[in-house]
């Protein structure tokens, strides 16, 4: 009987924290090439995004690709998240720099979270180009 009562109090345990766990679903526009990867990057406004019950940022990365492209975070568990968005063309996972600012696509924004799937377009900027 014991045994019974701790399964069921992990199960329900187990299926809060999945019940709690956001998606957020961006569409990232203005990206200037092919190269390189999309890193993204969610941490909630207190500080830190709950991920599988962890205290950690979410993240997540996807091929770059000449306009737009969509990013999909899930398992966040905060009412709302600054994310941030980096456009790596040369791989080496840093912010590339020059004279005039980054020369890497950035950006970042506050989103808040009311529902379990959340969607968000957010536009990339090349400061050194511009």
């Amino acid at each position: 009987m014991k045994a019974w009562k701790l399964v069921l109090t992990v199960i329900f345990a187990l299926a809060s924290v999945a019940a709690a766990a956001k998606t957020l679903e961006i569409t990232v526009t203005d990206i200037r090439s092919d190269k390189g990867n999309v890193l993204t990057k969610a941490s909630s406004v207190r500080g830190r995004a709950k991920a599988a019950g962890h205290e950690q940022p979410v993240y997540a990365m996807s091929p770059a690709k000449r306009g737009e492209v969509v990013v999909t975070l899930e398992g966040i568990d905060a009412e709302t998240a600054e994310v941030s968005l980096l456009h790596d063309e040369d791989g080496d996972y840093k912010m590339k720099t020059g004279e005039r600012g980054p020369a890497e696509g950035y950006a970042a924004k506050k989103r808040a979270l009311p529902a379990e799937r959340n969607a968000v377009t957010i536009r990339l900027r090349y400061p050194a180009a511009e």
